[in-house]
């Protein structure tokens, strides 16, 4: 059985590695088309949010407003960590400047990432000791959304002038959290299985926070006003493609 979650856990973490290769691979894609891959971005946390993480918290629960009092506290907890980061910005710097407020960031994408890593490895493993063939399905629906999220983490983390050895070792890092995850979730079974709920919550609630006042405000200040079409499609795809998945593992 350990042999399986260690293989449920590999291919649940090396998703976020693949879909940021993908960026790198191809460097000249994150210049030419910020402006849409940073709408995918939003697209993409927004709907990971509303269609897959918030729907699966409250199926764990018997009371749904429960769940939303987490989501709320996970999007003010990024709120407070966000004016933290501004303040050391700041304090840095000794001006203020409107990069000081995208220059937090990545650091919130490198958090959540994190944290949101950790926590899919719990649900592969909470799972696995249910049913083997669960783990392997959850593991799956993980590796899923993992490629888009972290195509538009790489290319909002190389856009703020991060560079590509930095933030394929940030990404390695963050996909080796899964493993802990996979085994603390299976050995630890339904203990760590009563607190999922609540940490989904928070998870989407940083998701939320980072989509609508980091990604879409640095989106609107990057494009020009006559940019419709370019901004909108390429967030509505994002939200289409991970909902898509989402909807595959249900």
């Amino acid at each position: 059985m350990m042999n399986s979650l260690l293989l449920y856990s590999v291919i649940g973490g090396a998703a976020s590695l693949i879909g940021g290769l993908l960026l790198l691979l191809k460097p000249g894609i994150t210049k030419a088309y910020m402006t849409p891959l940073l709408g995918f971005g939003a697209g993409a946390f927004l709907a990971a949010a509303f269609i897959d993480i918030i729907p699966e918290a409250i199926s764990l629960v018997d009371t749904p407003q429960h769940v939303m009092v987490f989501v709320l506290c996970g999007f003010l907890g990024f709120f407070i960590l966000e004016r933290f980061l501004m303040r050391s910005f700041h304090m840095h710097k000794g001006r203020s400047t409107h990069s000081e407020h995208t220059e937090s960031l990545p650091y919130l994408l490198v958090l959540g990432d994190s944290f949101h890593n950790f926590l899919d490895g719990i649900l592969i493993g909470f799972a696995s000791l249910v049913n083997p063939a669960t783990g392997l399905s959850t593991a799956i629906a993980v590796a899923s959304h993992e490629i888009p999220q972290e195509m538009a983490d790489f290319s909002i983390m190389i856009r703020q002038g991060w560079s590509k050895k930095v933030v394929l070792g940030i990404n390695i890092a963050q996909s080796l959290l899964t493993i802990p995850g996979v085994f603390i979730g299976y050995s630890m079974g339904s203990t760590v299985g009563s607190y999922v709920a609540p940490l989904l919550g928070i998870t989407a609630g940083m998701f939320i926070y980072i989509a609508a006042t980091d990604i879409l405000p640095e989106l609107h200040h990057n494009s020009s006003h006559t940019h419709f079409f370019r901004v909108v499609v390429p967030t509505l795809v994002g939200v289409i493609f991970v909902s898509y998945f989402s909807f595959l593992e249900r």
